[in-house]
């Protein structure tokens, strides 16, 4: 076969299989040890200690040596989720769908070697080491890489070069060129700056600061009594000359303040074509200024961005990224991986070498055709929405651990493992061979099933139910400390009892069941997180007590949700 017949077999079967992620320069793995036993899960703790679960118990695994902890664990496969450890049961019984979970797992599989399970566990150690444990095998990850980060470990939203000056929102307040601005501020969202008004605009919660670049004043207006106590403000834009907002209950115009919506949930907002374009919650709509309808070309999911670049709309959705083609009318869904139809992606931006860049919850990917190859950077990284930016050629994404940026000319066109596909085929043979073992890897994962689910470590504790009011206040403050993953199931176990007795002596000393019990702990919580924090956002109340954002919402509409009297006493705990 000839050179060029090659290069062409060659080009072809790559164009064949688009879901085909490389083994980036960035991001590899490396053999670290041989575990005895076969890993079926593994994850770390809030400490940053590893578990590793097998078919011979539990093992405690420091990041250097490994011990047996619990020979007779039986409780299924670990996860780290919601800031603590947990294993399948607690949250079978929650009815949880861990899908999530596993997408993010099984973006690790181009980064290993050719092996005989697909059930990938990832951790992080005490030391912030990442380990990836699959079969029998550990590895650890490293990344070199070309990226520049700022405000490593910070929680990044919206983010603007103005006059020479950096502005960056994060969960900790507004810095600028590194250097916190306004310090009292914090959870700040929303960046806007309006040229002709020389003024840039920060919210925070239902607040938002104007900033006149000419002479400093700084301006402070709450929107309290307009749109909320608990609505706050997710972006700012100008449109036909007039200031919007987007909020987690719709549309407004700032000034004169106008409501547009409600009871949408506003991700993002974009103008094209002197559309204004709004990504919500329930998908995408369209504004013309006057009023709001649903787009008809978009997908009807949860959407996190819309651009267009060149002749396609793209749509970051929860459930992948979307295009529409204006010639075609064509409207496809783009997979950045066929075997992860779960992964969400935030935001998309072109590069000048004709590449896209797309931030998700686990990576930032890089593609130049919707069937070539796929990269992935950072895969154990989770990255923002409303958090890209493109400024003098270098590509900004923000995410929960700082600004990442880079120039995408120092990334090399069209490289695996230091051979062009282009240009360079001397190693053509390995090459060529490496790719069909990959290729029939891919194939027998599909044939696999995905792994199981997850729930809590450790429950030891049994309480002294003679004196009722104790036991409920040594309840509360477990399901308290536990706030995000509790379960009935835990609470049982927690107590001692058995459950048919647990369950009567909630009726007879608290009229109430168990479920009852862990919402006014919740109700509390919010309550007070709420009530001690005017501008925290919901999705952080979200993540505090486990309420979905929809149903956290309705618990806090009222300033303070009816308490059964049985219960009052849960109130002395400390929220």
């Amino acid at each position: 076969m000839s050179g060029s017949i090659l290069k062409y077999y060659l080009l072809s079967l790559f164009c064949l299989h688009s879901s085909l992620k490389i083994i980036c320069q960035d991001t590899t793995l490396t053999l670290f040890m041989d575990f005895p036993y076969n890993i079926r899960s593994m994850a770390n703790n809030q400490n940053g200690l590893i578990f590793i679960e097998t078919s011979v118990g539990l093992f405690e695994f420091d990041g250097k040596k490994y011990k047996l902890i619990d020979p007779q664990y039986k409780k299924g496969a670990l996860v780290y989720r919601n800031g603590r450890l947990t294993n399948r049961q607690a949250f079978v019984n929650a009815n949880i769908d861990f899908v999530g979970d596993w997408e993010r797992n099984k973006i690790w599989m181009p980064f290993l070697p050719k092996m005989t399970s697909n059930l990938i566990s990832h951790a992080k150690g005490k030391n912030g080491k990442q380990f990836i444990g699959v079969g029998n095998k550990i590895y650890g990850v490293k990344i070199k890489n070309k990226f520049k980060i700022d405000l490593k470990g910070m929680s990044t939203r919206n983010f603007s070069w103005i006059d020479s000056n950096f502005y960056v929102n994060t969960y900790e307040g507004i810095f600028k060129n590194g250097i916190q601005f306004l310090p009292d501020v914090s959870h700040a969202d929303a960046l806007f700056y309006d040229e002709i008004k020389g003024s840039v605009y920060f919210s925070f919660g239902n607040k938002i600061i104007q900033f006149n670049l000419n002479d400093n004043i700084i301006n402070i207006k709450s929107y309290i009594d307009e749109i909320g106590e608990r609505v706050y403000f997710t972006k700012i834009i100008k449109f036909q000359d007039k200031l919007f907002a987007g909020t987690t209950e719709g549309l407004v115009q700032l000034n004169p303040f106008t409501i547009f919506s409600k009871k949408i949930f506003i991700n993002d907002i974009s103008i094209i074509e002197e559309v204004m374009y709004i990504s919500t919650q329930t998908g995408t709509f369209q504004f013309d200024g006057k009023k709001i309808k649903k787009c008809e070309f978009l997908p009807d999911v949860k959407t996190n961005s819309v651009v267009k670049i060149g002749l396609n709309y793209w749509a970051s959705t929860s459930n992948g990224l979307f295009y529409y083609n204006v010639e075609n009318k064509n409207s496809e869904k783009i997979l950045l991986n066929k075997e992860l139809p779960y992964l969400e992606c935030n935001s998309i931006q072109k590069d000048n070498n004709g590449f896209y860049w797309v931030s998700t919850n686990s990576g930032l990917y890089r593609f130049r055709n919707i069937d070539e190859k796929i990269e992935v950077y950072f895969p154990e990284i989770e990255f923002n929405k409303r958090s890209c930016y493109s400024h003098d050629g270098i590509l900004y994404f923000g995410s929960v651990n700082g600004i990442y940026s880079f120039d995408p000319l120092d990334f090399p066109d069209l490289k695996m493992n230091g051979f062009s596909l282009l240009n360079d085929f001397n190693g053509l043979p390995i090459l060529l061979a490496l790719f069909i073992i990959t290729v029939i890897i891919i194939f027998l994962y599909k044939r696999k099933n995905i792994f199981n689910s997850p729930a809590d470590l450790k429950i030891e504790n049994k309480l002294d139910f003679s004196d009722k009011d104790k036991f409920l206040l040594q309840l509360g403050a477990y399901i308290l400390k536990n706030l995000n993953t509790v379960t009935v199931d835990e609470l049982i176990i927690y107590s001692g009892m058995k459950k048919r007795n647990f369950y009567q002596y909630l009726e007879h000393n608290y009229k109430a069941f168990p479920s009852a019990i862990i919402n006014t702990v919740k109700i509390l919580k919010a309550q007070s997180l709420k009530k001690g924090n005017s501008g925290i956002p919901m999705e952080t109340i979200s993540k505090y007590t486990g309420y979905s954002l929809s149903h956290l919402y309705l618990v806090l509409k009222e300033d303070d949700n009816p308490i059964q009297k049985e219960l009052d006493i849960l109130r002395n705990l400390k929220y």
